[in-house]
């Protein structure tokens, strides 16, 4: 037996989460009470006969997980699905079976466990599962079918054999991605749309978390059943608490449990046992304090919520809200005016939370849903953002997060949720730095920030440094259209603010639109009191309201200018309320963006209500605004990435070179041969370097967060330092190359000097990249120099280390 049990956790298509594990010696009679509790047509069609259920049922007990490797789920205390794979001769090869008890079926969970098996086996060198399958099993031959693998059938006296490549393609991936997706929107309704809550630990006691959380759902006016439960019985908020969520007359779909750290597995039991399907647990105590008691009592939180299939938000979690009226739910720790919105927010910390909710109240924006989602147990921000990509009543996604558990799930999810949707993203720091000693040079330059982009920008998410800037771009993206390009134009009555706010937009890659001269000569026309009728138009101090609207008129008909910005401080006395309202119904049929920053004397703003133009306290909030904007239309803009062909790569050559190596650097004659398997030719004797060859360096880091992170930059063994070098996470597509060489500014510069073979270079970035995602056992590679010149490139130097993957493994899958 493995030193340890495999372990994955699942979810179905009715949204319950199982634990899937492999088995220990002493699982052997569940196994095959498992099997004996089976109909006998069951048994018939697993076993094509009667079958011997104690045999199968040893055999599974006492596999070794590897030439046999099963799987069992569990629900409650009962085994309700056996898998597993046997290997077959052929080293590449192994035979596939299941089966399913009978009140588990038509629920997902054999697609599951196949998908589990084939991830497996597929990293243990399985390219092919064979399965005998008899014809008139029609649900087990659907199963095969569907879940996405290449399948060959061939039908002979009556049983069907199947073989199914479960080598990854792109259609593989997208039938699995439309699978959680679809499952963890259904998981998440329970928690966002019950239609009845109790709130357990909920008592009238002064300073009572349970009986304030109770309250907010009473004056949040939910529209389902709230009930409080505390063991002392009592009144709370005018309703009299139950002793136990037993003596409910129906179970609650969701329970937000607030009693003491000690108690909440007594309480979750329970909950499981009542037919609860969500929880929400605000008890601290567990992995927030980094103390073992904790973990193992989290640990043990999440495997009770497992074994039953519920989902749960925390521990340590501030609350869950709703603003759909259907709902009306405010399960909230704090009480906070929540406006009914389409902004879309979730944050790892609940104080922050807190906090963002209190931002949104004070600039009036609406919330369509909120998640404090605490430790993140089981609820994380790639749930989160699946719930949002359906929402039809969330325009623009906003979210705090210190980690990612599962960064390449979340690039995916992001990803997609960004082609339909903003998704703006402030990032606290929780990476831990390794020691840059024992790194290569672009181990050390992967430094969080870094990190933290290469990520955003592959998944299209807006990063931004403050709460402030979250709300600022939220507030643009939600009322304006982004603009075509990053030309824009600025109308003002103070000649200084407009150019601070000239120079802002240069310090945030906009330029100041070249308008047209049928459009100058229209200004000079319409504004004949203007001091300056350049961009920025300076309009003068006095300025009236209708030169304003002509001038903000004459540049949004003018096809240069991607969108209008209009600064304007109330020297002459004016109502600054008014000028607003003014120029709101100056652009109300405009189909570029405006931005406002509209102020009085006093530098305060007028007073804020539903209005289409967002105005801003300074003008270089409101560039920041437009420029993120801009970001957002950059990204929608590019081509999508296709993974790339790479002829001549070999991984599975490469994986043999790495399992005889030892771990540390690699030398000379091991680093030319594991490149080979890349395609690539190391060429150390080239020392000088040819005319007009560019130098660059090329590397890959596996992050014991982020996985494979691959980084191009300037070579020649140069000491690398901010900006000259830029990341993204492998896979890598085409686009996703092209990103890489273009990125870092020197280098950029460097390849436009002459006709340099760059479509090599990609090439070379794409195979490293390859090599990286194909071998966990990679922690550093470096190729530097790669000297790209007209004809070609050449990798003139190389180093590289392995070493045992990072223990990043987590039992959730999706």
């Amino acid at each position: 037996m493995p030193s340890s049990p495999t372990v994955r956790d699942v979810i179905l298509r009715d949204g319950a989460a199982l634990r899937l594990r492999s088995p220990q010696p002493e699982d052997e009679a569940d196994i095959r009470a498992f099997f004996d509790r089976l109909s006998f047509e069951s048994r018939y069609m697993r076993f094509h006969g009667a079958g011997r259920t104690d045999l199968v049922s040893r055999d599974y007990a006492q596999a070794d997980g590897e030439a046999r490797m099963p799987l069992l789920a569990h629900l409650g205390d009962r085994i309700v699905a056996v898998a597993g794979y046997d290997r077959l001769n052929e080293p590449d090869a192994a035979e596939v079976a299941f089966a399913v008890s009978e009140e588990m079926r038509g629920r997902g969970l054999a697609t599951r466990m196949l998908e589990q098996l084939a991830e497996i086996a597929a990293g243990r060198g399985i390219t092919r599962f064979d399965a005998e399958v008899l014809a008139d099993n029609r649900a087990m031959l659907h199963v095969f079918s569907n879940v996405g693998f290449g399948v060959r059938r061939v039908t002979s006296h009556g049983v069907v054999h199947l073989d199914l490549d479960l080598r990854p393609t792109e259609a593989l991936a997208e039938r699995i991605d439309d699978r959680t997706h679809a499952a963890t929107v259904v998981s998440l309704q329970a928690l966002l749309r019950p239609q009845s809550v109790a709130v357990v630990g909920a008592s009238s006691r002064p300073g009572s978390i349970g009986g304030a959380i109770y309250q907010a759902i009473i004056l949040g006016g939910f529209a389902g059943v709230a009930t409080p439960v505390h063991r002392d019985g009592g009144i709370v908020a005018s309703t009299r608490a139950v002793r136990s969520l037993a003596e409910l007359p129906e179970p609650a779909e969701l329970a937000v449990v607030a009693v003491g750290a000690g108690d909440v597995q007594a309480v979750a039991e329970e909950a499981a046992a009542c037919g609860v399907r969500a929880l929400l647990v605000v008890s601290t105590g567990f992995g927030d304090t980094d103390e073992p008691e904790g973990r193992a009592r989290e640990e043990a939180l999440l495997a009770t919520v497992r074994a039953h299939g519920l989902r749960l938000v925390g521990p340590n979690a501030l609350g869950v809200v709703n603003t759909d009226p259907e709902v009306a739910l405010q399960a909230l720790i704090g009480r906070v005016p929540v406006r009914a919105g389409g902004l879309g927010l979730s944050s790892q910390s609940g104080a922050l939370g807190l906090a963002l909710l209190g931002h949104a109240a004070a600039r009036r924006m609406g919330v369509s849903s909120f998640l404090a989602l605490g430790n993140r147990a089981d609820v994380s921000t790639n749930d989160v953002l699946e719930h949002f990509a359906d929402d039809e009543r969330t325009k623009v996604v906003a979210f705090y997060v210190e980690s990612f558990g599962n960064p390449r799930r979340f690039s995916q999810v992001a990803r997609r949720v960004s082609r339909r949707k903003p998704i703006l993203a402030v990032k606290g720091s929780r990476r831990a730095e390794g020691d840059a000693r024992q790194n290569l040079r672009i181990a050390a330059a992967l430094t969080d920030a870094a990190a933290t982009e290469a990520l955003f920008h592959q998944a299209g998410v807006l990063r931004v440094e403050s709460t402030q800037t979250l709300f600022d771009a939220a507030e643009f993206l939600e009322r304006q259209p982004l603009p075509a390009g990053r030309s824009i134009g600025i109308v003002t009555n103070s000649g200084g603010l407009g150019t601070v706010a000239a120079d802002a937009a240069a310090v945030r890659g906009l330029r100041l639109a070249r308008t047209s001269d049928a459009t100058r000569a229209r200004l000079a026309a319409d504004l004949p009191a203007a001091d300056r009728i350049g961009n920025p138009i300076d309009l003068g101090v006095r300025a009236p309201v209708d030169d304003e609207r002509a001038a903000v008129r004459a540049l949004l008909d003018d096809e240069g200018v991607d969108a209008v910005l209009v600064v304007h401080v109330g020297l002459g006395g004016d109502d600054p309320g008014m000028r607003l309202a003014a120029l709101e119904d100056a652009v109300a049929d405009a189909s570029k963006p405006v931005a406002a920053c509209v102020v009085g004397l006093d530098g305060e703003l007028p007073e804020r209500d539903e209005r289409r133009v967002p105005n801003y306290r300074f003008p270089e909030a409101a560039i920041r605004a437009l420029a993120i904007a801009a970001d957002r239309r950059d990204w929608l803009g590019r081509r999508l990435g296709q993974a790339p062909e790479l002829p001549g790569f070999d991984a599975d050559a490469a994986r043999v070179l790495v399992a005889g190596a030892q771990d540390g650097r690699l030398d000379a004659e091991q680093v030319v041969a594991l490149l080979g398997t890349a395609g690539l030719a190391l060429a150390p004797g080239a020392r000088a370097v040819p005319e007009d060859a560019v130098e660059v360096l090329v590397g890959a880091v596996n992050d014991a967060e982020l996985g494979p992170v691959i980084g191009v930059g300037a070579g020649g063994g140069r000491p690398l330092v901010p900006g000259d070098v830029a990341f993204r996470l492998a896979p890598l597509t085409d686009v996703d190359a092209e990103d890489l060489v273009d990125a870092p500014a020197a280098l950029r510069a460097a390849l436009a000097t002459g006709r340099h073979d760059v479509a090599a270079l990609r090439d070379v970035v794409l195979r490293v990249a390859a090599l990286a995602d194909a071998l966990p056992e990679l922690a550093e590679a470096e190729l530097d120099p790669v000297r790209v010149a007209p004809g070609g490139v050449t990798v003139a130097g190389a180093r590289m280390r392995i070493a045992p993957p990072p223990q990043r493994e987590r039992a959730k899958t999706w």
